[in-house]
């Protein structure tokens, strides 16, 4: 099996109004785009498929590419089958019960060879972005260049600044599979790893993508519930209110996560370094 890699990268992209300046009373306020993105390239020429996903959340752009794989592996080309990929089912599958009742505004979006093929809300901006670094050849740093071309030419001249950094990285050999996390606090950004062998490579991708998801999503509940709590310390909202029973619901989750990883620990060899993170320590 050839080597596995994908990357998770946190997104930051401004739109500037290039045209107008900024004493003109018509100026509009820049469009920024915070997102997540994993590039998967599934199969090979000519059936190469090439997929982008987006998310708002680092755990279920994850998850997201997980179930894309999953399907992927079992049943082959996303775009020809017989049955249709079910986009919705999928991304449903995804999002927990704390996800539906705390965060009703989620949103993903998947791109395939360039062309949208799943959204659960428009940004055209997006849209075209996508379609232009299908046209820079795997040189995603470019693709920001080409969209402001293509902008231009229809009328829109817009000026981008791009932002980036990787939140994850994993990688299988055939053999085993690594995954570094850089896990990001109030203090500083740290970085932690884990290695595991066991079980066939398509089957250990798709569980390891899980493994990744849960650890980022652990990372995000205790950054929220912390938050919360001093909230709740400060008097600033009440002991009885919507996010003291967001802080149950988010310790219940965090359990029911740990229990995820346990279980996982117990099928794989899993060793980590530096040592497995502390996830109740101090951010």
């Amino acid at each position: 099996m050839e080597e596995f890699n994908i990357s998770l990268v946190r997104e930051k992209i401004v739109f500037t109004d290039d045209e107008i300046g900024e004493d003109d009373d018509n100026v509009k306020a820049p469009v920024v785009i915070r997102s997540n993105r994993i590039f998967l390239k599934l199969g090979s020429s000519p059936s190469l498929e090439k997929v982008v996903i987006r998310a708002q959340n680092m755990h279920t752009t994850l998850r997201l590419a997980g179930k894309i794989l999953y399907n992927y592996y079992r049943k082959g080309s996303l775009l020809e089958r017989d049955k249709s990929f079910n986009w919705t089912e999928q991304w449903d599958a995804v999002l927990s019960s704390y996800e539906r009742n705390f965060n009703p505004q989620i949103w993903a979006a998947v791109y395939v060879n360039g062309g949208s093929v799943f959204k659960t809300r428009t940004s055209p901006f997006v849209d075209v972005i996508e379609k232009c670094a299908l046209l820079t050849i795997d040189n995603y740093d470019a693709t920001m260049e080409v969209t402001e071309s293509a902008l231009k030419q229809i009328g829109h001249a817009m000026r981008i600044d791009h932002a980036s950094n990787v939140a994850a990285i994993l990688t299988d050999t055939g053999d085993s599979m690594r995954c570094g996390i850089i896990q990001r606090t109030s203090r500083k950004d740290t970085t932690f790893s884990f290695t595991g062998t066991g079980g066939d490579s398509h089957n250990r991708i798709v569980q390891f993508i899980g493994i990744a998801a849960a650890y980022l999503e652990l990372f995000n509940l205790r950054f929220t519930i912390r938050t919360l709590q001093e909230k709740i310390r400060s008097g600033e909202i009440k002991k009885v209110s919507p996010e003291s029973n967001q802080i149950r619901a988010a310790i219940v989750r965090q359990s029911a996560l740990n229990k995820a990883i346990f279980s996982h620990e117990e099928i794989y060899d899993i060793k980590y370094r530096p040592a497995r993170p502390d996830l109740f320590s101090d951010m």
